[in-house]
């Protein structure tokens, strides 16, 4: 970022509102933009869907037949949604934020055809009175890029004084963001597959919506041959920049991986153990196979819900050493809310009309300043 561009941004309050892949909830967080970068404001929070409404956005996600009636209501009931959110948030805060950016609820992407995240941000920006910031993937797309990861955007304004350094998210779907320099222009970015979905979905057979802290794959032992089923996946072989999402690894694949290990004479417990080698090895191939030659990462900083989850981590850092392993607490960033931050920075951007999208990251023809303003 140009010096003069900082100075249009400095002192601006924006909140960012996050729903990932898993489908669990909306993710709020708040920053403050100044002289010294962005400062995350308190009060973080987390707003679970209701059972009803998970239910219809995972029915949706699954391409399942929805009507264009049920797709539009959804629609308007995420906005709803997220203006509750959004309104109970705002008051928390005790100050009013200058825009509100809202990732919406991914139901479906198609890398370099087009992607649809729902919930009506004009709910959002009447029922609060702010400036509300959506749909910030299509304008990607629509230069010829990914459409996805956008979140490096941010990291590289968060942690480019920290380079080089390597970040990993581990939401539904793991994602890599390099930092090699404080160049935004050398900042690599990609999903490696899947991270918590596929645990998710095999946890959820047993009636828990996941396998709280890696208990579960703690006690199980991975299956090879079913391990081996899932590396096979063609995604895997792809090098980057690349994203996937539900459509490559959702219910399907997940039933097929959990079926195998059963085969084979396998536990539930076996099943998850597998779903975490698979999410493990997947993001250690990339980590070697896509830095950059002649860097050496100081610390793999790690955030996202499958942060919290210990088997994952320690499998993971048995895998990726002697690179160090850190969370994004540790940086001032905290795991749960570092999507939620880095829409709400993408969000001031847009406001300015600055570019707020890394063409080395989507492989877009350009940078763009993406996402729609909705007015109060």
């Amino acid at each position: 970022m140009r010096p003069t561009e900082r100075a249009t941004i400095n002192g601006v309050i924006a909140v960012g509102m996050m729903s990932g892949t898993s489908v669990d909830g909306i993710d709020v967080a708040a920053i403050e933009m100044g002289d010294d970068g962005a400062t995350v404001l308190p009060d973080a929070a987390h707003f679970a869907y209701a059972p009803e409404l998970r239910a219809r956005v995972l029915r949706a996600a699954a391409g399942a037949s929805v009507g264009t009636h049920e797709l539009a209501a959804l629609h308007a009931a995420l906005g709803d949604a997220y203006a509750d959110a959004a309104s109970d948030f705002v008051e928390r805060l005790g100050r009013r934020p200058d825009l509100i950016a809202l990732h919406g609820q991914t139901v479906a992407h198609l890398p370099r055809k087009a992607t649809l995240q729902l919930g009506d941000a004009s709910r959002v920006a009447v029922r609060t009175g702010v400036t509300t910031i959506a749909d910030f993937r299509s304008a990607d797309i629509a230069a010829g890029g990914e459409g996805a990861p956008l979140v490096p955007f941010a990291d590289h304004v968060l942690f480019a004084h920290r380079a080089p350094i390597a970040l990993l998210n581990l939401g539904g779907i793991a994602n890599l963001t390099f930092i090699p320099t404080a160049r935004a222009e050398d900042v690599v970015a990609f999903d490696t597959g899947p991270a918590n979905m596929v645990s998710d979905l095999i946890a959820q057979r047993a009636g828990r919506a996941f396998d709280a802290g890696g208990a579960g794959a703690a006690g199980g032992r991975p299956d090879p041959d079913a391990l081996a089923w899932g590396l096979g996946h063609p995604y895997f072989a792809r090098r980057a920049p690349k994203s996937t999402g539900r459509e490559d690894f959702g219910q399907p694949f997940a039933d097929e991986l959990n079926d195998r290990v059963a085969r084979s004479g396998g536990s539930h417990d076996d099943a998850l153990a597998t779903a975490v080698a698979l999410t493990v090895r997947t993001v250690a191939d990339a980590l070697r196979r896509e830095t950059p030659k002649g860097v050496g990462w100081r610390e793999l900083a790690v955030g996202g819900g499958g942060a919290r989850n210990a088997t994952l981590l320690a499998k993971l850092r048995e895998e990726v050493s002697p690179t160090a392993v850190i969370t994004t607490d540790e940086l001032g960033v905290p795991i749960s809310s570092r999507e939620a931050i880095s829409f709400a920075i993408l969000g001031i951007y847009r406001l300015r009309g600055l570019p707020n999208t890394l063409p080395s990251a989507t492989g877009a023809k350009r940078a763009v300043s993406g996402g729609a303003i909705h007015q109060p």
